[in-house]
């Protein structure tokens, strides 16, 4: 009877899984990467600072165009100069009214290297926000994955209580049957303590089931997927293939965060170029188109073209430069500083990684033959229990060391691939191997 109840059990749950699938879209991690990287806030911020370094490119190249400016503007006065009397008449120095326009074309010559050094600090800048894009797009990432790999978590918990539960159950249809074969205050005491864990059970799948809506609006939160999405079982992640020295040789040459920083130092060195060319000489070419008209007219009212070089040269400013370049020099070594801190991190980062990866892997050999273990506990106690040769004490023991067993293979297998995941990122290919 209890086979056939299993048996119809069992097909309903899975006519019910088979319609949920087919009703909802079951989501792969690699949907929910798509949909985070798509929607989330701290790569949008990233890829607007990339497009505003384009702006800076496309700025510094219009200082090594030339400049074409045109001027004008009208004038009344209250009341004329007197004229000056010529052969051919008279002219006024000063009329009522006077109208200038003008064309004035600039091209810099010289600009003691700042312009070009500008230039290469904003291409230079563009690279580092191409960085940073890739920097938070990784940890997005890494978000991702350990809000997915937790829905996974909370479902395989509610499974593992599912199973617990019947467990116990069975155990509690054998306990009343011997309390009701021998009614003694052994038995009925066994029977109110396998009553009571069958409660526990309950209580504990009720909870990994509100698991799963916690872990579900978490995984929404970064990916704005359906809060009731199902989400499938993703492939096992491939460990990286290499030593400890070569994993830190690797991140080095592959984390963003380490190239924005070495370009860091790029920028601090142009920004000293910056500041010495704005006190050197400064030469530019200059041309122009002048007409002036007035009335009465005026010995100025002519349409004049000019041309020539102007240079300027700074003879004191009061230690001006000194500062600035002294200020300018102390970036620079501020930005090797911090790309040394940085380095020393990172090594420190893909060390505790590689550890925690070895260290999860032996967790869950060793979690895997506990389960063993636990399994074959269980069923022979199981067995015992039911011919009455041992107490309900020892199965109490068997069914929570067996429960206990298969959270912890759950739990290290998940575990494992996170901390590949996390091993990838700290040496800088999460999201790259495509």
């Amino acid at each position: 009877m209890n086979k056939l109840r299993t048996t119809i059990i069992i097909a309903i749950l899975l006519s019910y899984s088979v319609t949920s699938y087919a009703a909802d879209t079951v989501y792969t991690i690699e949907d929910a990467y798509q949909a985070a990287l798509g929607s989330n806030e701290l790569v949008k911020i990233a890829e607007e600072g990339l497009l505003q370094s384009d702006s800076r490119v496309d700025q510094a190249w219009t200082y090594l165009y030339p400049r074409l400016v045109a001027t004008s503007n009208y004038t009344v006065y209250n009341d004329t100069l007197p004229k000056t009397l010529s052969a051919g008449g008279g002219s006024y120095f000063q009329p009522t009214e006077q109208f200038k326009a003008a064309l004035i074309l600039t091209q810099p010559l010289y600009t003691g290297g700042r312009t070009f050094a500008a230039l290469r600090t904003a291409q230079i800048m563009k690279d580092t926000s191409t960085s940073s894009l890739s920097v938070a797009k990784q940890d997005v990432l890494l978000k991702v994955s350990e809000a997915y790999y937790g829905v996974l978590k909370a479902q395989k918990a509610v499974i593992i209580s599912q199973q617990s539960l019947e467990r116990m159950e069975r155990s509690r249809a054998v306990t009343e049957r011997v309390a009701a074969t021998r009614s003694t205050k052994a038995n009925n005491s066994a029977l109110l303590r396998v009553n009571m864990l069958v409660s526990q059970a309950r209580i504990n799948l009720i909870r990994a089931q509100d698991g799963i809506r916690v872990a579900k609006d978490k995984l929404n939160l970064f990916t704005k997927l359906p809060p009731d999405a199902v989400v499938a079982e993703p492939l096992p992640a491939d460990q990286p293939a290499a030593s400890l020295d070569e994993l830190k040789a690797s991140a080095l040459k592959n984390r963003d965060d380490y190239a924005a920083s070495n370009q860091n130092k790029g920028i601090a060195a142009e920004y000293v170029t910056i500041i010495k060319g704005a006190h050197y000489p400064q030469l530019y070419a200059e041309a122009g188109l002048q007409y002036t008209s007035s009335h009465p007219d005026t010995l100025m009212d002519a349409t004049t073209y000019y041309g020539g070089l102007r240079l300027t040269i700074p003879l004191f400013e009061g230690g001006l430069m000194k500062a600035e370049v002294s200020e300018a020099r102390s970036k620079v070594r501020q930005a090797e500083l911090s790309t040394d801190f940085l380095r020393k991190s990172i090594e420190s980062e893909v060390l505790a990684a590689y550890v925690s990866l070895q260290t999860v892997s032996s967790v869950l050999e060793a979690a895997k033959l506990q389960m063993e273990y636990a399994k074959s506990n269980f069923t022979a106690v199981e067995g015992l229990y039911s011919e009455g040769l041992v107490s309900s004490l020892s199965l109490i023991d068997a069914e929570q060391g067996l429960s206990m067993a298969e959270l912890e293979v759950m739990n290290a297998a998940y575990d494992r691939q996170l901390a590949i995941l996390r091993l990838k990122k700290s040496i800088g290919t999460l999201g790259k191997e495509a």
